[in-house]
């Protein structure tokens, strides 16, 4: 079954309040995460599920299952945005993108025999579009989020803007973003994003190849350039402690400074949530 990583919920969200709240929340066959804000800007929800090693029927289920039964997800809100964090997804450059051939940009990417469901979301301040695709099966799920206003996109968009948000204009910079067992890695130049990519891993060696695999690429020296973390990492784990034998200077994101977690909620470091609060 799914884990339950953590939950917060605060005792005055109820089908009242939530009609004057705004809630996010994260999905892919990785997990779940939420979060909910009051009208006055309080964080009253945080809670986030791991779906460890499952198949996309057993995720379907355990999502079903979350959103069927857990309180948080039964109130109706004036506003819910949904992300999908499938790693189904590709930037393509404005002038070559083709809004009729989504299917193309995934040839090499997806077996041949999957049903797959396909949608694009423009990126401006990347003069270019993000192409992703969902497995067909899962695709209703959005559907099912009760809101006055709801909307529904790729975390990949609102992650990479936050990214562009709060890089600096030094010659590069390094993001990584841990998904539970997935991380996305992007590479600045002086506000310019160069590459993007996202990538799945079962150990922590994986997660060191592919980041010094950016570095490398880009010909950075991981012992001068540091390197912005953010998402399901904590210090104590063994990916954390990997990474600083090979990394001179880690950093993690800060959240937007309108986020104050509440006390019930600094279990987890505030760069836990960067992706769910990248939505804001």
């Amino acid at each position: 079954m799914d884990k339950s990583v953590f939950s917060f919920v605060d005792k005055r969200l109820n089908a009242e309040t939530a009609a004057q709240s705004r809630r996010w929340i994260v999905v892919g066959t990785d997990g779940v995460t939420l979060a909910v804000m009051s009208e006055t800007g309080e964080v009253w929800a945080l809670q986030a599920w791991n779906f460890q090693g499952t198949s996309v029927q057993h995720a379907e289920q355990h999502i079903r299952m979350i959103l069927g039964q857990e309180p948080s997800m039964q109130y109706t809100y004036a506003q819910s945005h949904w992300a999908w964090s499938e790693p189904q997804v590709t930037l393509a450059p404005r002038r070559l993108f083709n809004p009729d051939q989504l299917p193309d940009y995934f040839k090499i990417l997806l077996r041949p025999n999957g049903s797959f469901q396909y949608a694009y979301e423009s990126l401006p301040v990347f003069d270019c579009f993000l192409v992703y695709a969902i497995e067909s099966s899962l695709q209703p799920l959005s559907l099912l989020q009760r809101s006055a206003q709801p909307s529904v996109k790729h975390l990949s968009g609102p992650l990479l803007q936050a990214f562009h948000h709060i890089a600096d204009y030094s010659d590069h910079q390094v993001f990584v973003h841990f998904r539970f067992q997935s991380i996305q890695v992007a590479v600045f130049e002086r506000r310019n994003l160069l590459f993007y990519n996202s990538f799945p891993f079962q150990h922590a060696n994986d997660a060191l190849y592919f980041i010094l695999l950016a570095y490398e690429q880009f010909k950075l020296n991981p012992l001068d350039l540091p390197l912005i973390l953010s998402g399901n990492l904590l210090e104590d784990s063994e990916i954390f402690r990997l990474l600083r034998r090979y990394i001179r200077t880690i950093r993690f994101a800060p959240l937007p400074s309108s986020v104050q977690l509440p006390q019930s909620a600094v279990e987890l470091p505030a760069h836990y949530w960067f992706d769910v609060f990248s939505m804001l």
